[in-house]
C-alpha cells in the first residue's frame, strides 16, 4: 500500500504503510528502502528501533515533501513512542534528522507544507509551525485556536496565506494578521470535510471526503461547486495534482482528470492499466505522472522517455 508520493529531480519516492520509504532512482533503475528494521544506521543508535535518532520515526509513511535540500517525511503512529516528522538530507552525516512530536500534537501526521525557513505540519490534532533554522516548534493552532477543524487533512502555501483543509471545512490563514478566516455554507462551503487543496491558475481548488470538486474565486471571496462530467465524479477524494494544463483528481474509484483548456473531463481506472482505483496520491516527473494506491504505483507515460 502507497500512501504518498513525490519525486526530486530522477529520484521517486514512495511512503508505505507499515513498510516505510522506498527511493527509486530512475537514472540507475534501483530501489532502496529505508525502514525501522535491520541494523542501526549509526553508531550513536542502539536498542529499540523506534528510539532511534538517524532514521524514520516510524515506517507507516503518510506524507513525502520535497524542499530545497532535503525531503520531508511525516509518518502515522498508532500507539506510543514513535510517529511525526523527519527529513532526509543525503550530504547530511547521517542524513536522516527525526523531530519529537511538539508534545504529542505533531504525532499522527496527514499534510505538510513548506514556506521558506517554515514548515507547516498537519496532524489529526491541528496544525505545528517548525522552523528550519532552529528546528524548533514555533506556534501550534487547532480548532480553539482558529482552525475551522482539527484533523488537518490538507495544506496550501501562498505567498500572503495558508489554506487548511480539514474535517470542518476550510480555513485560511492571513501571515500579516496571523489571523484565521473561516468558510462556511454563506461562502458556499458546507459543512464538508476537505481531503485535498490545489493551486489551479489563478484560483484554488478543493476536494472532498464526499467527492465533490470546489473552486475558490479570490475577487468575490467565494466557492462555487465544480461540475465534473467524468463517470468518477462521486468517488471521494484523496488529492489533487494540477500540472500541464490539466488537473488529476485521486479518488478512491480511479482518477478524474480535467483538461482545463478544452474544459473537458475524462478518467482513469484499472482498466486503463492503473493498478487499483484506490488512488492516495500523484506527483510529476518529467514526462509522466506516478499514482500512489493501495495495491502499489503506477505511472501514466505523457510523452516518450
Amino acid at each position: 500500500m502507497v500512501n504518498a508520493v513525490a519525486v526530486q529531480g530522477e529520484e521517486v519516492w514512495f511512503g508505505t504503510y507499515a513498510g516505510g520509504a522506498t527511493l527509486y532512482d530512475r537514472q540507475k533503475k534501483t530501489f532502496k528502502a529505508f525502514t525501522t528494521k535491520g541494523e542501526p544506521p549509526a553508531p550513536s543508535d542502539d536498542g529499540d528501533s523506534i528510539k532511534w535518532k538517524n532514521l524514520l520515526p516510524y515506517n507507516h509513511v503518510s506524507v513525502i515533501l520535497p524542499d530545497a535540500d532535503r525531503i520531508w517525511f511525516g509518518t502515522y503512529f498508532y500507539g506510543f513512542g514513535g510517529g511525526g516528522i523527519s527529513y532526509y538530507q543525503p550530504q547530511r552525516k547521517p542524513p536522516w534528522r527525526p523531530f519529537n512530536t511538539n508534545n504529542g500534537v505533531a504525532k499522527k501526521i496527514v499534510s505538510m507544507a513548506a514556506d521558506g525557513d517554515k514548515l507547516w505540519v498537519g496532524s489529526e490534532k491541528g496544525l505545528s509551525l517548525l522552523d528550519k533554522k532552529t528546528e524548533q516548534w514555533k506556534s501550534f493552532y487547532s480548532a480553539e485556536k482558529g482552525l475551522s477543524g482539527n484533523f488537518v487533512n490538507a495544506l496550501l502555501d501562498q505567498p500572503d496565506a495558508l489554506w487548511a483543509g480539514t474535517n470542518g471545512g476550510i480555513g485560511r490563514f492571513n501571515k500579516a494578521q496571523k489571523a484565521w478566516r473561516h468558510y462556511s455554507e454563506r461562502e458556499g462551503l458546507g459543512g464538508m470535510e476537505i481531503k485535498a487543496l490545489a493551486q489551479v491558475g489563478q484560483k484554488v481548488w478543493a476536494g472532498t471526503s464526499v467527492g465533490a470538486l470546489l473552486e475558490y474565486n479570490p475577487g468575490a471571496d467565494r466557492w462555487k461547486k465544480i461540475d465534473a462530467t467524468d463517470p468518477l465524479k462521486n468517488g471521494g477524494v484523496y488529492a489533487l495534482l494540477a500540472t500541464r494544463e490539466r488537473v488529476f483528481v485521486c479518488r478512491d474509484n480511479g482518477v478524474s482528470v480535467c483538461d482545463l483548456l478544452a474544459g473537458q473531463w475524462e478518467s482513469i481506472t484499472p482498466a486503463d492499466g492503473l493498478l487499483s482505483g484506490m488512488v492516495f496520491g500523484a506527483a510529476e516527473d518529467k514526462n509522466g505522472i506516478w499514482f500512489a494506491t493501495d495495491r502499489g504505483a503506477s505511472r501514466l507515460a505523457l510523452t516518450q522517455p
